[in-house]
């Protein structure tokens, strides 16, 4: 055989070539798919996405956390609200018995002894200033905050202090019934007449009906009646200018005057327009068309799930306050459990997340097709019957582009929270956010967890200095070979970072939908935060470096799969350690993949 011949190359027989094929998945940009079939689930679907944010283009990892400040009792958080006016911004958080400033990194007690962590609060400008009014699930005194000062409005527990408060006039020990009486809380009635001139540095201003003590007045009711202290009431709403309460596990609701943050409260019954029982759970204003006018409607919701829609602007006069209807969903998940999107106001119930412009045009057969969290059905199910018995909130974070649902509770190593894209309604799962409440400030997103600490989110490639796991699994895919078996040869996973970003991708794939992942890869070297501004270690970074380079795609090249089924479902891990905040976000899988034959 000659020279040329022996290095000629031959073609492989037919019955041994390889026949290999490309194609190219798409991110899962829809989310968690739940209700699709599994062997005809649309491109954009994944089974699991964990860590993993989807957004317009594609998914991208979430940041980590870090503590923001740590409660004294390591109790669970249970609820939390701001206080914004102009500048000024605060955060407020509660525990089973106590209520917390928590704007700083040292906690500072607002209120203690209370009986429910579980608040409701809401804000009220008028000509004397800018007014927040919590009340908690129990009916405890309210409180009121000015922007510097909290007062509890309960006019008894004053009143009782002052009656036993004793001093002298002469030889005659007499009850303080009016302002004479000395700031000091030492006991006179055995004193000498002329040892008081030392006592006499201040005189408090004693308390009446008429005037709490931050000087705005008391909260009352009608003699007689649950609220006539102030007390009882259960939760607040702001409705055209008008403060409304709802007593506490009843059907009334009570309100104030146009702009007023005191006075006496006016009962509306409601026991005759709602028809299933139960009591009064919550109440928001439902603006049409996402503004605040004269078409906004009030939404009051009852445990049992009736939804009851009021408008006008002064219950008192029939001819400006009417029902507009009464219509029914499932019931709702706490006091706290909706929240006000774009136009529409959404609430958590046991079946899912329900627009309440869907409540009101369908039936309770139509409503389930309508539901927000359709797409994650299952998951919804079983984390409300685990968690049902907890207060469940929502909070929108405009500047990260999501909604975050608590699904409170859970073990250690099995905590998690829920995020929905603001714009497609796509879903994914923060795991390892602990998250009871939300909290929001400058921007920003915070969390209480069942430790007692408020955590801020997104911050970090840590989550409480530790690393975290990012898993994706895709929709199952078919490779358009019906129910032959395909092997899945390689893939290229392709991305979109920085130049500088330390992830360590890990490519595998499932089949024949059977769930099985990989343990995942190891972290990245990390390199540190950039030299950027809010970016650089104070003292360490150098600012006369230039901004980091814009994103570019990025990938794995072709890697090994090897995996043999009738249907496959790419995974795609990264273990993220890193004191940056990353920025990666998958755009595609592609795939090279062979027919075979069929197994019968």
């Amino acid at each position: 055989m000659s020279q040329s011949a022996a290095f000629r190359r031959v073609p492989v027989q037919q019955q041994f070539a390889q026949n290999l094929q490309v194609t190219t998945l798409p991110a899962p940009t829809r989310g968690i798919i739940q209700h699709e079939n599994d062997a005809f689930t649309g491109p954009g679907a994944c089974i699991i996405s964990d860590n993993w944010m989807p957004t317009m283009k594609g998914v991208k990892l979430r940041g980590g956390c870090t503590r923001w400040c740590v409660l004294p009792e390591a109790v669970p958080v249970v609820s939390g609200f701001e206080y914004v006016s102009g500048n000024q911004q605060r955060m407020f958080a509660a525990n089973a018995a106590k209520l917390y400033d928590v704007t700083s990194s040292v906690p500072t007690l607002v209120k203690a002894g209370q009986t429910s962590g579980n608040y409701c609060a809401s804000q009220l400008a008028n000509l004397s200033g800018y007014w927040l009014i919590a009340v908690n699930e129990t009916g405890d005194a309210p409180l009121r905050f000015n922007g510097a000062t909290w007062a509890t409005l309960d006019p008894t527990a004053i009143a009782a202090w002052a009656n036993n408060f004793h001093y002298v006039v002469g030889a005659t020990a007499k009850d303080a019934t009016d302002n004479t009486f000395w700031k000091n809380t030492v006991d006179h009635t055995s004193a000498a007449a002329g040892t008081f001139a030392a006592d006499r540095t201040a005189r408090p201003t004693f308390w009446t009906s008429a005037s709490a003590p931050d000087g705005a007045g008391w909260i009352t009711g009608p003699i007689g009646s649950p609220v006539v202290n102030g007390r009882n009431l259960s939760y607040v709403c702001k409705y055209r200018n008008r403060l409304f309460f709802i007593g506490t596990k009843s059907m009334d609701i009570w309100y104030l005057g146009i702009d007023s943050i005191s006075g006496v409260l006016t009962k509306i019954p409601l026991s005759g327009a709602a028809t299933h029982g139960g009591y009064l759970m919550f109440m928001a204003s439902w603006s049409i068309d996402a503004g605040d006018g004269i078409d906004d409607k009030l939404v009051i919701g009852t445990s049992e799930g009736e939804i009851l829609i009021f408008t006008g602007s002064n219950p008192a006069d029939p001819a400006n306050w009417r029902q507009e209807g009464r219509y029914q969903i499932s019931p709702p998940l706490g006091m706290n459990a909706h929240d006000n999107v774009g136009g529409d106001l959404l609430v958590l119930t046991v079946d899912g997340i329900v627009p309440i412009s869907q409540a009101i045009t369908k039936s309770a057969g139509q409503l389930e097709l309508a539901l927000i969290s359709r797409t994650i059905k299952r998951m919804w199910r079983e984390e409300m019957l685990a968690k049902r018995g907890l207060p469940w909130t929502m909070k929108k974070w405009d500047e990260y582009g999501a909604n975050f649902i608590t699904f409170p509770g859970g073990t250690a190593g099995n905590r998690y929270c829920l995020a929905m894209n603001n714009t497609t309604g796509a879903f994914a799962r923060a795991v390892g956010w602990d998250a009871m409440c939300f909290l929001r400030m400058r921007g920003d997103m915070f969390f209480g967890t069942q430790g007692g600490i408020i955590m801020q989110a997104n911050r970090t490639g840590y989550d409480d200095g530790k690393p975290y796991v990012a898993t994706l699994v895709g929709g199952w895919e078919m490779f358009q070979a019906g129910s032959q078996d395909v092997v899945w040869h390689q893939a290229r996973a392709v991305f979109t970072a920085p130049p500088g970003e330390p992830f360590q991708p890990q490519i595998a794939a499932c089949t024949d939908y059977i769930l099985a992942i990989p343990p995942p890869p190891p972290a990245g070297i990390d390199p540190g935060v950039p030299d950027v501004w809010d970016e650089g270690k104070w003292d360490h970074a150098k600012w006369d470096q230039p901004a980091p380079a814009k994103n570019v795609n990025r990938n794995t090249m072709w890697v090994s799969v090897g995996m043999t089924g009738f249907s496959h479902a790419p995974i795609v891990q990264i273990t993220v350690a890193q004191q940056a905040t990353p920025d990666v976000e998958l755009v595609a899988i592609a795939a090279t993949y062979e027919r075979a034959g069929i197994n019968v």
